[in-house]
């Protein structure tokens, strides 16, 4: 078993996320800190998000960390925690809201599409779009894709 940031590392689907988890100064945190719950958009969601918008992130450092800590809650949460859960508070502050659907799990209506990736400091869970803490479009502009 790998830490958080190793397992996205080696999966090759979230070269993306780490990229910006670099640029915000936060590997350590992933590496050895925890545990956490992470849900990391793949590359395919940060592919909806324009070139232009994730290099402004990327220059405002507080900003971007402010948006990847919103993806991280403390503690172990897997699939089976989240079926009874409403509510998780994230790193950043604010609350990512919690639904099972017929189709799955949502957060912040954003599908959950592959659950339970194990980790020495936490668990993952790949989900379909960049998660925005609430007032970030007003500031990034319209970055994440939203999910009815």
């Amino acid at each position: 078993m790998k830490s958080i940031i190793m397992t996205l590392r080696d999966s090759g689907s979230f070269a993306t996320f780490v990229d910006l988890v670099r640029a915000a100064g936060m590997e350590d945190m992933l590496d050895s800190e925890g545990p956490y719950t992470l849900f990391v958009p793949d590359d395919d969601a940060l592919r909806a998000v324009s070139g232009e918008r994730l290099d402004a992130l990327r220059r405002d450092t507080g900003r971007l960390a402010d948006v990847l800590k919103y993806h991280i809650v403390a503690g172990i949460h897997s699939t089976v925690d989240l079926i009874g859960i409403r509510t998780l508070r994230s790193l950043e502050g604010g609350d990512l809201t919690v639904e099972v659907a017929p189709e799955g799990v949502l957060v912040n209506n954003v599908p959950v599409m592959e659950s339970d990736a194990w980790c020495t400091n936490g668990i993952c869970h790949a989900i379909s779009a960049l998660l925005l803490p609430p007032g970030a479009v007003a500031v990034t502009g319209e970055i994440g894709r939203t999910y009815k």
